[in-house]
């Protein structure tokens, strides 16, 4: 789908705010609120002034920012008064704590990590109401990724379902690409900027001949001005389309030590998240089963995923898909299920629908990166090399590997990327971002596979952290406490969060705006179209699926040292009594999966 228009399909989130901003404004100890009389900036005093105390997690990078936005607030509604009480470290835990009181803050940012089990235990305020009656807000202008994330059902457990809001996104921080351009030039890797769907175009006007690849080595020059590699050829990376698997770890090999001796790297990639690899092909971790009634671990699924690539809608077990669409994992079973090998391969002859990998297959090629070349994965495959182990990164952060020239790509959240601005300008280095990777494939001549005309492209996959705006169930004054939270999640607070860097505006028509796109103070990086479209298509990450993440702490531990250490085979991963324990877990759970 054109990226353009999917945004405008789409919807997008809001911000992980961060830590460590002094008290401010005189807020009462226990958050409580109440109506006085209260005197404004101007030493004019409003009686009857609604007094609200708002509970947030904060940092030096957004605190003026978010004290500006209060101020602006206050300065705009008569009757209103907002104090910002700061939140820094243990803030899950102090709000879980004042949620339970009873005097509870009017307004709060929630993560959506607690999101279920917040609504769950009757903390939060079902906005449905409020947000009905309000004909000056809507949330259709905002991306729907981000907004149904804080929809859900305690009664029947579903959720991303678009009905029963308990909270507002306040904006959105996508995972994304972040590629050192200082590195990259030494190994001289020319960066072009072109969306795929406008690269016909694009070398028409100018006489290139670049093909739809985020990263391809040229045996001559597709453009004029490139510079050349040692060995003769023209390596272009392009920062607006996603890498496939191969492409990753082809120049992942070029910034490796162990690959390259020239290189002053000693890796090309780092990123802990298997996101990108499993859901581009259709496979998750947790999935449900019919047969147990409940939830299992999937990981370990060896049946292939389906691209759907008729031209006619195909219908599976009621449920309708285009062209180009991913099957799900329950229909994908009722395939497997209902239909015989020969039905399955009559499809895939008829080109109706095309074979993916499988979870498992997408997983290994997860694992594969961080293990050495001598070092078994499963069966005969062996590791790439490419990436630090956990033992390697050991205390340092991805953010400082990458600072510091250790790596020259990482995957990091959008508002890691403001500090990691900061510091690259201070070391005089150069750095951008880019889309994650994806599942895709080519034809000998690096052109785009298509079968029946459908481009064979997984999903554009990445995870995205989101705080939304709530007002608990207990707050005194929840409709003075909406104008607030509808304050921040419109166009005006939006606009003022934006600057920070740390958001991308959950109101689309803001994220596509040239105020955000060219906006690159706050050391922001300068491709932030990327950034956008990492927006539109985030999910939530596995530990905001059910109400909490209990059941991923057992098999998480083990794929975070001995398998990505090269100390397991995933063989012997997938058969520990930890992982197997964890099928035993899922049997609490009474919410639903997020439906993405």
């Amino acid at each position: 789908m054109d990226k353009k228009i999917r945004r405008i399909l789409s919807a997008i989130m809001m911000p992980t705010l961060i830590m460590g901003l002094a008290a401010c404004g005189g807020a009462p100890a226990d958050g409580a609120s109440g109506t006085e009389s209260q005197t404004s900036q101007d030493g004019e005093r409003r009686q009857g002034t609604v007094k609200l105390s708002f509970w947030a997690e904060v940092g030096s990078a957004n605190q003026q920012v978010l004290l500006e936005a209060v101020e602006n607030f206050n300065n705009t509604h008569e009757n209103i008064a907002v104090t910002l009480v700061p939140q820094t470290t243990g803030y899950a835990a102090n709000l879980s704590g004042a949620l339970r009181g009873s005097n509870v803050p009017d307004v709060v940012m929630i993560d959506d990590k607690y999101f279920k089990g917040y609504v769950q235990e009757g903390y939060l305020a079902n906005l449905d109401e409020l947000i009905a009656k309000d004909t000056d807000f809507s949330l259709e202008g905002m991306w729907e990724s981000a907004v149904n994330r804080f929809s859900f059902d305690p009664e029947t457990g579903y959720s991303g379902t678009g009905d029963h809001y308990y909270a507002v996104p306040g904006g959105n921080n996508p995972t994304v690409l972040l590629y050192n351009e200082t590195l990259f030039a030494e190994q001289n890797i020319n960066v072009i900027s072109v969306e795929e769907e406008e690269l016909d175009g694009y070398n028409s006007a100018n006489g290139s001949r670049y093909l739809g690849h985020g990263y391809y080595v040229y045996e001559s020059a597709p453009a004029d001005g490139l510079k050349a590699a040692g060995d003769g050829t023209y390596r272009v990376f392009n920062n607006r389309i996603p890498m496939n698997w191969e492409e990753l770890v082809q120049l992942s090999q070029i910034f490796t030590k162990s690959y390259n001796s020239s290189s002053s790297s000693n890796f090309g990639f780092l990123n802990e998240w298997w996101f990108s690899h499993g859901w581009s092909v259709g496979g998750d971790c947790l999935e449900w089963d019919d047969t147990s009634g409940q939830y299992i671990f999937n990981l370990g699924d060896d049946s292939p995923n389906y691209l759907v690539t008729g031209s006619e809608t195909v219908t599976v077990n009621g449920t309708s898909y285009q062209a180009g669409d991913v099957i799900s994992y329950a229909d994908k079973n009722y395939v497997n299920g209902h239909l015989s090998d020969s039905d399955i391969a009559g499809y895939i002859g008829s080109e109706q629908l095309y074979e993916l990998p499988s979870i498992r297959d997408a997983f290994t090629e997860f694992v594969r990166l961080s293990q050495t070349t001598g070092r078994t994965v499963t069966g005969d495959v062996k590791g790439y090399g490419i990436s630090p182990s956990p033992t390697t990164l050991g205390n340092n952060s991805k953010a400082s590997y990458f600072t510091t020239g250790e790596v020259a790509t990482v995957v990091l959240s959008w508002s890691e990327c403001r500090n990691v601005g900061e510091v690259m300008k201070t070391l005089g280095k150069e750095w951008n971002v880019a889309p994650l990777y994806q599942y895709r494939e080519y034809n000998g001549d690096g052109s785009i596979k298509t079968v029946n005309g459908t481009p064979v492209c997984g999903r554009e996959a990445g995870h995205s952290y989101i705080n939304g705006y709530a007002v608990p169930a207990n707050a005194k004054n929840q409709e003075a406490a909406w104008e607030f939270v509808r304050y921040m999640a419109g166009e005006e607070g939006q606009s003022r969060l934006m600057k920070t860097q740390l958001i991308v505006p959950n109101q689309i028509s803001l994220a596509e705006s040239d105020a955000f796109l060219l906006d690159t103070d706050n050391y922001s990086a300068g491709n932030k179209a990327a950034v956008v479209d990492m927006a539109a298509i985030a999910s939530v990450g596995d530990w905001s699926y059910v109400e909490d993440g209990e059941w991923i702490n057992g098999w998480a531990n083990i794929l975070n040292t001995k398998v990505r250490d090269g100390d397991m085979t995933l063989d012997d991963f997938f058969s520990d009594a930890t992982v197997l324990e964890t099928n035993e877990l899922l049997k609490k759970y009474t919410s639903k999966k997020y439906n993405k």
